[in-house]
């Protein structure tokens, strides 16, 4: 008797579970973002949860919560609940980098605290120079750098910030000498080009954006390995022959490791859902973002590759010395 007793018990918190997962979602929905509000992830994620709602039949609210290179964001949604009411917007910084720039561990393990759920968008850099320098393309700026007989100098938001990374690693890859010269953001960084302060920068297209249109820079290159739709007529360093070379940033939905799998896969289809829609795509373009179109069950291989290829730029850089 105590033998089908427990049989019963079990079936019947079987059973509650699977109606809890069943009725998922039954409350508003939190998605964390670790950088502040108004910044292209930011907007974009804002874009993406006004669809999430409609898709889940439940509010999904941003939660902002920027600071120490978006890893204090990303450490808050690693020990939220695994209840499937937290998602976090994870990105290259504080998953691919963070770990390789410091001597002690981050608070949180980017492979082991988290699981994949769906993909946003790439986040492409793009090489710009001031209108005034003599060159069209990346080639014509690496003889130019040759020729000039002095020290080339490139502008960044910091040591080991991504923009600092890139550069490094084109530099590395092509031979060509360039002073770092960090500043306190990727703004002001363009801003010191504009103004003569250095000779290169390489940002994101939303920063650039407004002084390519209103002619103060020009674009040479893009860090992808495709074009940028919305600047079809700049080629990538590839295409200009620095081999292999893409390296950009990258947006991803991500839950805490132990969120059920069910939950997991209902929020990933929602998403994949969302992604599909037309305007989403056009807006995430207008954004100087590329859709990403990656099922979750090729994130986790993801997200060691990038950890490799990112391991490998901090090296070249010297960031970890420079930071610690």
């Amino acid at each position: 008797m105590k033998l089908q007793n427990l049989i019963f018990a079990s079936a019947l918190t079987l059973g509650l579970v699977f109606k809890a997962h069943a009725e998922w979602p039954e409350r508003p929905i939190k998605i964390i973002v670790p950088v502040a509000p108004g910044s292209a992830s930011d907007v974009a994620t804002r874009m993406v949860t006004d669809k999430l709602s409609l898709q889940l039949g439940q509010p999904v609210v941003v939660e902002n919560r920027p600071g120490a290179g978006s890893t204090l964001g990303t450490d808050y949604g690693a020990k939220q609940p695994a209840d499937g009411y937290s998602f976090t917007m994870g990105a290259a910084g504080p998953l691919s980098i963070a770990p390789w720039l410091r001597s002690d561990p981050l608070p949180y393990n980017p492979e082991k605290d988290f699981v994949g759920v769906a993909a946003l968008a790439w986040g492409p850099q793009v090489l710009v120079v001031r209108k005034e320098m003599p060159v069209t393309n990346f080639r014509e700026l690496l003889d130019y750098a040759k020729r000039a007989g002095t020290q080339m100098t490139f502008g960044t938001q910091g040591n080991g910030t991504a923009m600092h990374l890139v550069v490094s690693q084109l530099l590395h890859q092509t031979g060509m000498k360039a002073e770092h010269i960090p500043y306190q953001g990727g703004p002001q960084a363009v801003t010191g080009l504009a103004g003569g302060q250095v000779d290169f920068v390489s940002e994101s297209v939303p920063v650039v954006q407004s002084m390519l249109a209103s002619g103060k820079l020009k674009a040479l290159a893009v860090s992808s390995g495709e074009r940028i739709p919305t600047m079809p007529d700049v080629p990538t360093l590839k295409e200009q022959g620095v081999a292999n070379f893409d390296m950009q940033g990258w947006i991803i939905m991500l839950a805490p490791a132990k969120v059920p799998d069910a939950i997991v896969r209902q929020m990933s289809k929602a998403m994949e859902a969302v992604m599909k829609m037309p305007d989403v795509r056009k807006r995430l373009n207008d954004l100087g973002l590329i859709p990403m179109d990656m099922p979750r069950e090729k994130m986790a291989a993801f997200l060691q590759a990038e950890s490799r290829k990112w391991q490998e730029a901090v090296r070249v850089s010297g960031a970890a010395q420079s930071v610690r």
